[in-house]
């Protein structure tokens, strides 16, 4: 691959005590935020061939809400291997995408990303 993107994803709400991590949804400012994101890969030129996410409520909406705004459809493969994986995880998954892809999104969380 040419080019790979990390992306975390965009800020989760803590409103509800009784959801488990996993569940947790973007807050207003999440949900605000994660199209301009969209936006601004799009106005860049960084459009992904793939995107790697992990199946975390926040991780699927955000990357709902940043793939809207891309010129393009972009294949998403959910992957448990992505919610709490370390940075060495996250490698070895990217190392099995396949050599012709190229440009590549991982969209996950910290501590995983923020080490990578």
């Amino acid at each position: 691959m040419k080019q790979l993107l990390l992306l975390r994803h965009a800020k989760s709400s803590w409103d509800d005590p009784g959801l488990i991590d996993f569940d947790r949804p973007l807050s207003a400012r999440g949900l605000k935020a994660a199209p301009l994101v969209g936006r601004e890969l799009a106005r860049r030129g960084w459009l992904p061939e793939l995107a790697l996410v992990s199946p975390a409520l926040r991780t699927r909406d955000t990357w709902r809400l940043v793939s809207a705004e891309l010129p393009a459809k972009v294949q998403a493969k959910f992957a448990q291997a992505f919610y709490e994986a370390a940075a060495a995880d996250i490698l070895a998954k990217v190392r099995q995408v396949k050599a012709g892809t190229g440009t590549l999104l991982v969209l996950g969380h910290n501590p995983g990303l923020e080490e990578f």
